[in-house]
Parts: structure tokens; sequence; C-alpha cells
């Protein structure tokens, strides 16, 4: 995340200078710290991020690094398109963005380790554990993509307004394919524990089925990212 941190300044002062020779022009750099939103909330970002690579290298307990790292990833709500709104509506706009951005953290970072969970899910001394764990991932789960997908509704509206996508418009045709992968993610999260799971026992397929089925939620969620990635960049219309 760290090194993100620093790719996306860079990016930034690409995008607001006039190209990549900006992005690496330490008084565009400095520019863009000083006068701008961005430059403040990410010099803030850092900092936390800095905090949270110490705390982690200090080996802290996992609800310190919990809630720093949600720290980080709610501060990436206070700018972009979440900050272009004024007033009571804009905060409405950024709270929305930062439970996006949780609930979203949460589902596709829980991935890989519920991929390792799976991996060790027969073996004697850790299967309870591992069972739990599935457990308590499917039922918060739930909530998070709720909330997901009501805050992104939300964010769509603030951002577009009540009309579909229209895909003459690079930002919202890109938008729109970042909602049907959404869509189809969730779809392949309902397959996953509600065909799967009640698989598992016996020695069902079920724990093969469910690998796969995490590993294609994997691939989805890196297309989201890389669609968000782009997304932040564009122009909304």
């Amino acid at each position: 995340m760290l090194v993100g941190e620093i790719l996306w300044l860079g990016a930034t002062a690409g995008n607001m200078g006039e190209g990549w020779s900006d992005a690496f022009n330490p008084a565009t750099l400095l520019l863009v710290l000083d006068a701008t939103r961005f430059g403040h909330v990410w010099t803030v970002t850092l900092v936390i991020t800095a905090v949270l690579v110490v705390l982690n290298l200090l080996r802290a307990g996992w609800l310190w690094l919990m809630i720093v790292a949600a720290i980080a990833l709610s501060s990436l709500g206070l700018v972009g398109h979440g900050a272009s709104v004024a007033g009571v509506a804009g905060v409405i706009n950024q709270v929305g963005q930062v439970l996006h951005l949780l609930s979203s953290g949460f589902w596709l970072g829980a991935l890989i380790p519920l991929l390792f969970c799976l991996r060790r899910f027969h073996e004697p001394a850790v299967a309870a554990d591992a069972d739990r764990a599935l457990r308590r991932f499917s039922g918060l789960g739930h909530l998070a993509v709720a909330i997901l997908l009501l805050s992104g509704v939300a964010n769509t509206y603030f951002v577009i307004g009540a009309t579909v996508p229209d895909p003459r418009i690079p930002y919202q045709a890109l938008l729109a394919v970042k909602i049907a992968l959404a869509g189809v993610m969730c779809l392949l999260a309902i397959v996953n524990r509600y065909v799967f799971v009640p698989r598992i026992p016996d020695d069902g397929p079920g724990l093969r089925q469910l690998r796969h089925g995490t590993i294609a939620e994997m691939v989805l969620s890196a297309g989201i990212l890389l669609l968000v990635s782009l997304l932040g960049t564009m122009p909304p219309t």
C-alpha cells in the first residue's frame, strides 16, 4: 500500500501537469502536496500507512492493524469524485464513499485469507478453526455486500445522477462494465455460499468448488480494481 501511495502521487501530478515529465518533477509534486485537497489528504494517508507498516513490523495485535488499515482506506474517500459535491450532499457522498471502500475492502481483502483457509480445511489440527472462520466470513459477507451495493448505488447517483450510464462517454462506459463485473461477482458469491458450501460435509465436492469460486472472485475483483483506478483519472461527463 505504501508503494501504491507513492505511485498514486506521481500519477496525479502527471495528470494535473503536462504528462509523465511532471510525475517526477519535484516542483510539481510539492505544488500538488501544498495547494490541492488531494495533496493534503495524501499526506495524511501516507502518515497513516507508515504507522501501519511500523505496527506490522512490531507485530502489533490484529485489532490495531485492522483499525489503522480501516482509517487509511477510509481516507481515500475524501478525494476524487467523492469530494466533487459541496454542502450536506457532499458530506453524504463522502460517507457513502467511505462505506463503499470499507465494505469492498473487507470483501475483497478477505478472499486471499479465505483461499488459504480452504487449503487447510481438512487438517485435523486447524479444521475446527478453519470451519469457524468460514462461517464467520459467510455471515459478515452478507452485511458487507449489502453495504457495498447500497453505497455503490448512492455514489453512482451523486456522480452521474439518476440516469443510465451513457456508453458514448468513456467514464460512464467503464462504469457500466464495473457495475456488470460487480453484479457477476455478487452472483458468484451467492453460488459459493448457497450451492458450494452445503456440499462441503462428508468429503463432498463443495470444498474444491468453493476454492475455484473464490479464485474466480479474486480475478473479477482484480478487474474491478483496475477499472476503479482508471475511473479515478477520468471526468464523469
